[in-house]
């Protein structure tokens, strides 16, 4: 019980490390068959299962620990083949040097170390299996491998948490700061927005200009409230790198944000291009939400649907903006508003027409 309830990299770690003892070893054993040595020698299987956990233990650490976290962020932005071979070359010393400890802790007659042929097969593990990590992470979380299994071959509905966040007043900052450095700053923006979804097991779905699209099952999102403290986290992230924007591009920037929950249906779609996409009137609702920002004054609007099924995280509170009519929707839509801390006082301006629960003051215009 206690192991299920661990964070999820050291289940992930846990489950590589028991899989990487049991191939390592088969391959133990393989070996020792194919050398005429009697089955099953002390020196074999034990040799395998200590060198297999090893390797695979290590790599998914670094993977799911180091490289997953702030530390792996400006890794991550190196150009593609710099990024594979780095990381190809890491891989390479991780596992020869637990060939070389097993081989020491577990000798076998005869042997003389590591051999050419075992880094040339360690090279190519290594580099072919960087590539697939690296490829998934062109296509997008856990993207490859759906396609390989086939899981979206055949449309399925699915219940899902979208997350749209964009930059407040991107059209004007594009205008200031020209093409070139306009796409800078979005993709500082977007990098620097990626790592607090990950780290609450959201998915980056799609990039729209300026806009950040994420996604959680519904069952993961309510978890702690996950969806909600990622897209606050995002927020607090950006503030706390405010001056570096201001430095670099002479401004700092907010986002709007918009959370909804609902039915969609995932799926492949294309021929020569293909990718997985996920349709639905949930997804269209979100981006209604997120526009509505700029009526209200709002930073952070959420459905009542998504905010009735789960508990706020700590400091984030909500506001009830009763049912508004959204853009392009026949009907109305129950929202609140998500500040964390003391409420914001908005200034006097005209109405949003809505209406108020009860001993609260409607939602107004700046």
């Amino acid at each position: 019980m206690l192991f299920l309830r661990a964070p999820e990299p050291f289940r992930i770690i846990f489950w590589a490390t028991a899989i990487g003892a049991m191939v390592g070893a088969a391959y133990a054993q393989m070996r020792v068959i194919q050398s005429g040595a009697p089955a099953f020698p002390l020196y074999g299987v034990p040799r395998g299962v200590f060198t297999g956990a090893l390797i695979a233990g290590l790599l998914t650490s670094l993977e799911a620990i180091l490289l997953a976290g702030s530390l792996g962020a400006m890794f991550r932005r190196a150009p593609f083949p710099v990024h594979v071979a780095i990381k190809t070359l890491i891989y390479l010393a991780v596992i020869l040097a637990g060939l070389e400890l097993g081989g020491r802790l577990f000798p076998s007659p005869g042997e003389s170390g590591i051999q050419g042929a075992d880094v040339l097969f360690s090279l190519a593990a290594s580099l072919v299996f960087v590539f697939m990590l690296d490829v998934n992470t062109l296509l997008g979380q856990n993207v490859l491998i759906n396609f390989i299994t086939g899981r979206y071959y055949s449309p399925r509905l699915e219940s899902r948490v979208f997350l749209f966040l964009d930059i407040e007043g991107s059209t004007g900052l594009a205008e200031r700061l020209g093409p070139l450095a306009f796409h800078r700053l979005v993709n500082r923006f977007v990098n620097d927005l990626t790592q607090p979804i990950v780290a609450a097991r959201g998915e980056i779905h799609k990039f729209v200009g300026d806009e950040l699209i994420a996604t959680w099952k519904l069952k993961e999102a309510i978890v702690n409230a996950r969806c909600i403290a990622a897209c606050f986290d995002a927020i607090d992230r950006l503030a706390r790198a405010a001056p570096e924007y201001r430095e670099e591009f002479g401004v700092s920037i907010n986002v709007r944000a918009g959370l909804h929950c609902g039915p969609v249906v995932a799926g492949e779609m294309g021929s020569v291009k293909k990718e997985i996409v996920l349709l639905g009137d949930t997804v269209n609702t979100t981006a209604r939400i997120q526009d509505l920002c700029r009526q209200t004054g709002d930073r952070v609007l959420a459905s009542a649907e998504l905010v009735d099924r789960l508990e706020l995280p700590p400091g984030v509170v909500k506001r009830s903006l009763g049912d508004l009519r959204l853009r392009g929707k026949g009907a109305d839509l129950a929202l609140y508003a998500l500040t964390k801390g003391p409420e914001r006082v908005c200034p006097a301006g005209p109405a949003v027409s809505r209406d108020a629960a009860p001993g609260e003051t409607p939602a107004v215009v700046p």
